[in-house]
């Protein structure tokens, strides 16, 4: 059951710390201030975790949690799945965070500072699956995202998802895929627990 105070809350075999946690606040005393939205935990993630809870992953697989903020999403998968997982972010200052939860949680997740441009058919090649929440937030992030998902079919990647709350330049990327890709699905989530959060989740497979 998920549990929750003002410190840390515990949900889907997790340990996520909140901005009032001593050990988050003494990262950002040592001036580790997260630049691009990555300053706390994103609810979208939790769509993600519940969806694989009904829908798992095969074990072992490599997954790519793309903007990855603190990583919670790609621990997730290392817990329930064993999942060899990556995270990569543009923001440096992250990497503490997730450093943190992964080992409060107990498992190994890789960090990459990266943008997705960065990530080339040749360098997608590495992993099964790709996830992301919360990432389609500018409109720049249409044509972005959708060039990644390209890539990303064109290096061999099985499954591609990506959670959002329904802002407009997802349901422009969404569209995008529906448009191109024959195997593409978009799952409405909602959410009551561990909190109230409700979007849709882009699943593109190969």
């Amino acid at each position: 059951m998920p549990t929750t105070n003002n410190k840390m809350r515990r949900a889907y075999g997790l340990t996520i710390l909140k901005s009032a946690h001593p050990d988050i606040r003494q990262l950002k005393k040592e001036g580790h201030e997260p630049e691009i939205h990555g300053n706390k935990f994103w609810n979208s993630s939790f769509l993600i975790m519940d969806y694989l809870k009904k829908h798992p992953l095969k074990n072992n697989k490599r997954v790519l949690e793309i903007g990855c903020g603190w990583g919670l999403l790609g621990m997730f998968c290392a817990k329930e799945f064993k999942s060899k997982v990556t995270g990569i972010d543009l923001d440096p200052n992250v990497a503490p965070y997730l450093q943190l939860h992964a080992d409060i949680n107990k498992v190994k997740m890789a960090f990459q500072k990266m943008s997705f441009q960065q990530l080339t058919v040749e360098k997608l090649k590495s992993y099964d699956v790709i996830l992301g929440a919360d990432i389609c937030f500018w409109d720049e992030m249409t044509g972005i995202l959708f060039n990644l998902i390209r890539r990303a079919k064109k290096a061999g990647v099985q499954q591609i998802m990506i959670a959002d709350p329904c802002r407009s330049p997802f349901n422009d990327l969404a569209d995008k895929c529906k448009d191109s890709y024959d195997d593409v699905e978009v799952v409405e989530k909602w959410l009551k627990k561990p909190v109230r959060a409700s979007g849709e989740i882009l699943i593109v497979k190969h």
